[in-house]
């Protein structure tokens, strides 16, 4: 375990230390993490706080609640299970006293993570603290053929330039990195995004990063010990993005301007004919692996047996690598949302449901992401799990077969249909859907109750309808697809034409729209299984 001098060497007992699941360009929470070898949890979102008596208390979101329990079970863990409307800043404010010390790492931390602490915990001392450089092999970065991603690197940033009126621009996120520059890096887990930084500076373009990369025309490479050097020497005005720039970062720029909106957010969520062509080819060999996974489910396979054939299945049918970690819960274990234990104990049974969230990277490294439950046998082990299947179904057909101009219209739609299986235990604890690009969670659009991040749907844009019901304890469902929006036509046109499970489907739930929706979908499906030959 790590021991308080590998951070910050606290005294008191009103001081606390703030535990990140990511660190600066940790582009997944992994094994690796401080939070995770301090707690044990391993969810892909989480903070916690500790004090110099090695109390621990970690803050999670809905989706996260009972995956925490789990994995902190017989550590000196206090989980503090946030609801959808209350932030990590909230939990804090409900957990620290006034005058209390809260120690931030600053290299880890984003500005707007710091704003809001500081609006929030007004009665708290904020401090940031330096921590050490994680160090990493070199990995190669690789280029995406012009024909999947469609516009040169070149193009993208006289498009940037013209958005910002040709100001200086410091790009923080590796995420829009690799978009802009048309780069992928496979060797990390679930990510094919690259470890790297840029500066714009008038004429001249930096990357910063300690990989393998190929050469750019105009785009001087320089490793990432030299970030700090460059932007504390320069006196020009440098815009940033608050909602991805670190503490330490910000605090090395001498004229900082923060930016309203990051103009390659909405440039990476407005995909391309090229990168729409590519996800369809992806998802059809996404599709395919999930059809051979499901032919190979069979009575009697533990829950890591399971997930091991479908991400054989998935290298088989041309992924490089899953685009996050797979989620394979069978039976109870699907009441937890992001369960991703595969307990090489728990073997389905016949009459269990078996829940699959996955995903994986193809050739350009754009994510692809999609749910299903489907049922070992030919009947559920109770009517409940039919009625629940229909119930989180009649969401997800209305919401993609009906015309919204809105994502919260969206997620209102879902939700009103979901409500009232709550009365039963049954909740719908987490947002309809997100954007889907290089990484598997890209904003905009977000599809939420929260109005904040309300958007209007825009040509192109890729993201998930996701509606799902969970008792704990008891069982889960979530169906999941990945749709584009097409403006011509004004309709979300799904990239995957994965059948739902037929004996799961209580028909007699569903009004006729929803029967001759539901036989479209079914028939599409059936279709295209046809096309590619199964």
């Amino acid at each position: 375990m790590k021991s308080f001098e590998d951070f910050i060497n606290i005294q008191n007992d009103n001081e606390y230390i703030l535990l990140k699941s990511k660190d600066d360009l940790t582009l997944e929470h992994n094994k690796n993490s401080t939070l995770f070898e301090m707690t044990g949890f391993l969810g892909t979102a989480g903070e916690a706080i500790i004090d110099k008596n090695n109390n621990i208390t970690l803050f999670v979101d809905p989706r996260y609640h009972l995956q925490a329990d789990s994995q902190t079970k017989g550590r000196n863990v206090k989980v503090i299970k946030l609801d959808m409307k209350t932030s990590l800043a909230e939990g804090l404010k409900n957990t620290l006293k006034a005058g209390d010390t809260l120690y931030i790492p600053a290299k880890s931390t984003r500005l707007s993570t710091l704003e809001n602490f500081q609006k929030t915990l007004k009665n708290i001392k904020i401090k940031p603290y330096s921590t050490k450089d994680i160090k990493s092999e070199k990995s190669i970065i690789e280029t995406v053929s012009p024909k999947i991603c469609g516009t040169p690197y070149n193009k993208k940033i006289e498009k940037l330039k013209k958005a910002i009126k040709n100001k200086n621009i410091f790009i923080s996120n590796p995420e829009d990195v690799s978009y802009l520059l048309n780069l992928r890096c496979y060797k990390t887990e679930n990510t094919s995004v690259i470890k790297a930084k840029m500066l714009i500076l008038g004429d001249k373009a930096y990357v910063f990063t300690n990989d393998i990369m190929p050469a750019l025309k105009e785009i001087k490479t320089l490793p990432l010990n030299k970030l700090d050097t460059v932007l504390s020497s320069t006196n020009e005005e440098i815009l940033v993005d608050k909602n991805t720039i670190t503490i330490n970062d910000y605090n090395l720029i001498k004229k900082p301007t923060t930016l309203r909106k990051n103009p390659i957010s909405k440039m990476a969520s407005l995909k391309n004919k090229y990168e729409i062509e590519h996800f369809k080819d992806s998802f059809k060999k996404l599709d395919n692996a999930l059809y051979n996974f499901r032919n190979k489910t069979r009575v009697g396979l533990t829950e890591f047996e399971l997930k091991e054939i479908f991400e054989d299945e998935l290298i088989k049918n041309g992924a490089k690598c899953t685009s996050f970690k797979t989620i394979l819960a069978v039976d109870k274990n699907s009441s937890s949302i992001h369960y991703s234990s595969y307990d090489k104990d728990k073997k389905i049974k016949d009459g269990d449901i078996l829940l699959i969230d996955c995903g994986g990277y193809y050739e350009g490294g754009y994510a692809t992401d999609i749910t299903r439950v489907f049922l070992c046998g030919k009947e559920p082990r109770n009517d409940k799990i039919k009625e629940i299947y229909t119930a989180v179904l009649r969401a997800q057909l209305n919401v993609y077969f009906n015309d919204f101009e809105d994502t919260s219209s969206m997620d209102d739609c879902a939700r009103k249909i979901l409500q009232p299986y709550e009365k039963q235990g049954f909740l719908f604890p987490h947002s309809l859907g997100h954007g889907v690009g290089i990484p598997v969670h890209q904003a905009p659009p977000t599809l939420t109750p929260n109005p904040t991040y309300n958007c209007k749907l825009q040509n192109n844009m890729v993201f998930t309808i996701e509606p799902g019901l969970y008792k704990e304890n008891d069982f889960g469902i979530r169906l999941e697809n990945t749709v584009y929006f097409d403006k011509k036509s004004n309709k979300k046109i799904s990239l995957s034409k994965f059948p739902y499970e037929e004996n799961l489907i209580n028909k007699n739930m569903l009004t006729k729209k929803e029967l001759k929706w539901l036989n479209e979908w079914q028939t599409g499906a059936s279709q295209n299984d046809e096309a590619i030959g199964r």
